[in-house]
């Protein structure tokens, strides 16, 4: 094998290597090694092609060639973090930029141990066996390294929320990184001044340092976003509470006039057919009127109105419940904390089938405590627009249990899903 083949070998195993990197902490789509590893052959295939001709040139010529190369790689990267991880195309392209300039440092810091090698009377062999199992043993040393220290820290929650600016931010920095790594090979070729090399290599850190503060602000930003979403969300729960009351009271109040009207009828009315059609009016009207009794009228206010909810999707809600250990916390707060909990397993059960449409909630004094758990069906489809909302529904209910210090937990028990929490009878 020819130590050009074996170079663009190297390269090639760099490249895949920096992108899977970026990939393992996301979430993977199934197959997701088959997939990575089918995308060596193309990598290597371009390897092949293009290296060679981007170090065979001169300089203007080499970086126009660099420039191709980037582009090519950046989208054959790109597609590979895609098709193997639950990422969106932006996203994906970003991770495709760091890839490359992750696999330039890992082959810029190569080049530099061989010259190490060289200098101190032991070249290296490139096509030898001690060679390759160099190569290798330090490129998974480097990897590790940066997957320690970069790729686990730069998604948000999985994630990257990445905008058209800041791709094309990223892309131009990766280009002025691979012009530099361009003049760095020719002034290796030419055994130019150790000062000139110096020079690339801070101006190559400089725009890695650039790229990661880049990514930083982004992760701000994307929690800047999610607190306030939160606070918005958790504030208009808290106002929803007076609403629901005076529906849930206007509710309570039409059905007691129609049992009363029903009554009148029944009375006006007293033959068969009038009083089986009175009896199933009566039926309808006892439905609506689910007006919970638990001690606590914030907690009737939010059971009645899910109730109406479970009741209107064929959902059995299953309800013990002891308002009176609650009554230490804000109507606000005590209605957030119900109403989220209640929607995420109203939605999670609706996804059922009519005999699984279950959920059960129990609300006790133990030892000193006030305890909640709420047992549902597990909602499928965690990256939907539902179970988006649920993580944020469970998030404003972390925060009204902390506000009361109090503990929350969330299990997952199979096809269930758990939610436990634990408040002190009294504040703090």
């Amino acid at each position: 094998m020819t130590t050009s083949l074996l170079n663009s070998l190297l390269r090639a195993l760099l490249r895949w290597g920096a992108a899977l990197v970026f990939c393992l902490p996301l979430r993977h789509r199934t197959h997701f090694w088959a997939r990575a590893c089918g995308m060596l052959l193309p990598l290597l295939l371009l390897a092949q092609l293009l290296d060679p001709l981007a170090q065979s040139t001169t300089l203007w010529q080499q970086q126009l060639l660099l420039l191709v190369l980037y582009i090519s790689f950046f989208a054959l990267l790109g597609g590979m973090i895609y098709l193997c991880t639950d990422i969106n195309k932006k996203g994906a392209l970003y991770c495709a930029v760091w890839s490359l300039l992750i696999a330039q440092c890992a082959y810029e810091s190569w080049c530099f141990l061989e010259l190490q090698f060289t200098r101190y009377g032991h070249p290296l062999n490139m096509a030898s066996p001690w060679a390759v199992l160099v190569q290798l043993l330090s490129g998974a040393v480097f990897f590790a390294a940066v997957y320690i220290l970069l790729a686990r820290q730069l998604p948000y929650k999985g994630e990257y929320n990445i905008g058209p600016r800041q791709l094309f931010s990223a892309f131009f920095i990766g280009i002025l990184f691979m012009v530099q790594a361009a003049v760095l090979d020719n002034a290796r070729a030419e055994q130019t001044p150790l000062s000139l090399t110096v020079t690339i290599l801070i101006g190559q850190f400089y725009f890695i340092t650039l790229l990661y503060f880049q990514s930083e602000l982004f992760k701000k930003s994307a929690m800047e976003k999610e607190m306030s979403e939160l606070n918005l969300l958790y504030e208009r729960q808290r106002q929803q509470y007076q609403v629901a009351r005076q529906n849930v009271q206007i509710i309570n109040r039409k059905c007691h006039e129609l049992k009363v009207q029903i009554a009148d009828l029944r009375r006006l009315q007293p033959d068969e057919a009038a009083t089986q059609s009175l009896d199933e009016a009566e039926q309808a009207a006892r439905m609506y009127d689910a007006n919970a009794a638990t001690g606590n009228e914030v907690l009737d206010v939010v059971l009645t109105e899910k109730s109406l909810l479970c009741e209107a999707q064929r959902i059995r809600l299953n309800c013990v419940a002891d308002g009176t250990c609650l009554a230490a916390i804000e109507p606000g707060d005590l209605y957030a904390l119900f109403s989220n909990l209640l929607d995420q397993a109203i939605d999670a059960a609706a996804q059922q089938q009519n005999d699984r449409r279950m959920i059960d909630l129990l609300v006790c004094r133990r030892q000193g405590f006030a305890v909640i758990n709420v047992i549902g069906p597990a909602l499928s489809g965690s990256q939907s627009d539902h179970g988006r909302r649920h993580s944020y529904e469970l998030k404003v209910a972390r925060r009204v249990v902390q506000k009361y210090s109090g503990t929350m937990a969330t299990e997952p028990r199979g096809e269930l899903f758990a939610v436990k929490i634990v408040l002190p009878l009294t504040r703090g």
